[in-house]
């Protein structure tokens, strides 16, 4: 388990970085096609990076793939736990067991649908946009769906083992 924990600890590590990263080169990009546009009408001619709005709006899937397995590693998720400040103890264990494993469960899910569709979107090549002459296909950035619940997967399955612990501790049985 202890190992688990250093590559969930590197995972928050890489997320922070990713979130971080991102989030400064879009406000970054959008500051850029801002300023592109005001000099193009102030010149008469058009001027934007044609492909900066499609890069920006894939790259929110990114960021919010990225603060979601962040707030899972920390227990920080939107939770409607009414009911977890009426148990305790054991109960409570248990309830967290029942709703980690429904959070699991989803998120494999959906990781198995979301890679699938990105195998077809591969097996038929879209080309999102063309920037500084390179084609950029669009499952390149499609693959944040089938990574970022594989990565929210991976957090709750960590948050699952937990709650089996605490539900198997003698002080959790005694409520």
């Amino acid at each position: 388990m202890e190992r688990l924990r250093r590559v969930e600890a590197f995972f928050v590590r890489a997320e922070r970085a990713l979130v971080t990263g991102l989030v400064a080169f879009m406000v970054a990009l959008a500051f850029l096609q801002v300023l592109l546009r005001q000099v193009g009408q102030l010149t008469g001619a058009p001027l934007s990076l044609l492909w900066g709005d499609t890069l920006l709006r894939h790259l929110v899937l990114w960021v919010g793939f990225a603060g979601a397995a962040l707030a899972a590693s920390s227990d920080r998720q939107f939770a409607m736990d009414v009911a977890a400040h009426l148990l305790s103890g054991r109960r409570k264990a248990l309830a967290a067991l029942l709703c980690h494993g429904f959070a699991l469960a989803v998120c494999a899910l959906l990781a198995r649908a979301s890679w699938a569709f990105l195998a077809e979107e591969r097996s038929h090549p879209a080309i999102l946009f063309t920037a500084l002459g390179r084609d950029v296909p669009a499952w390149w950035l499609e693959a944040a769906a089938p990574l970022g619940f594989a990565v929210l997967a991976f957090h709750y399955a960590l948050k699952l083992a937990d709650a089996a612990a605490s539900a198997l501790r003698p002080e959790a049985n005694g409520a």
